[in-house]
């Protein structure tokens, strides 16, 4: 498949791009940093550099038809953008809700795109969910408290992603992929996906692993799966999610 990852220097996004050249997808990689493209490149197979794409542009200041141009040729699309609290509250909206939007809105009137899979985060819900206890709703609450515009940003991304996506006529997969406590540590390949606790933390490898099972996989479209570690080996716990259709959204 043609995969544009959108955010392409982060952390789980240089993961996954390594992870889907390597099952020989295409993956062109929108970075704002000339200083990174050769690190984007070296993420390739040796044996086919051209499957990796490394492409400076900024998507804060890509306007509607900026974002309808990448869209073309691309099968799945990867939100791992952020603004990672840099700028303040006015750039946190600018890149987490407003080009988030911007971007989705040119995957779903693109007609080569059939998935667009949101790197969200766990705290991304208007209210606790109904089956947390109470450290997983202090917890919730902490995140508001701490983070309310990055928050809300992204938990309108999300819902503007859900809705949008319903009113398609084309086939298309709205997936929606919900980290708690990003971490650095090697991945285990065991987790937790679906209606998971908000107090847990999860590795960026095991995060990139399930996005990519995840597009793989077929049919999480109007998916929230909420992911930290845990038990279930990767592609079970996708397996799980996808035939049970199990969701974090209420």
């Amino acid at each position: 498949m043609r995969v544009l990852l959108l955010g392409g220097h982060g952390k789980i996004a240089l993961r996954m791009t390594k992870l889907l050249a390597a099952q020989n997808h295409t993956v062109t990689s929108i970075i704002r940093n000339q200083d990174h493209v050769q690190e984007i490149q070296q993420l390739a197979p040796p044996q086919n550099a051209s499957l990796v794409k490394p492409v400076v542009a900024s998507i804060e200041e890509a306007d509607e038809e900026a974002a309808r141009k990448m869209m073309e040729n691309i099968d799945w699309v990867v939100w791992s953008a952020g603004a990672g609290g840099k700028g303040g509250q006015e750039r946190t909206r600018a890149v987490d809700e407003y080009a988030a939007k911007r971007f989705m809105k040119a995957a779903l009137d693109a007609p080569s795109v059939k998935k667009f899979l949101m790197v969200s985060a766990s705290c991304a819900r208007r209210s606790p969910a109904s089956y947390w206890d109470e450290e997983d709703i202090a917890t919730y609450k902490k995140a508001w408290e701490a983070i309310p515009v990055y928050c809300d940003a992204k938990t309108i991304a999300d819902e503007f992603l859900f809705t949008e996506s319903r009113k398609t006529q084309k086939e298309f997969e709205d997936i929606h992929l919900r980290p708690g406590t990003l971490t650095d540590e090697p991945g285990t390949g065991k987790v937790n996906l679906g209606r998971a606790k908000q107090s847990g933390s999860i590795c960026r490898d095991d995060v990139a692993a399930v996005a990519v099972e995840l597009l793989q996989k077929g049919g999480a479209g109007g998916l929230w799966l909420d992911l930290i570690a845990g038990n279930d080996s990767i592609k079970e716990a996708v397996e799980k999610v996808v035939s049970q259709r199990i969701t974090a959204k209420e």
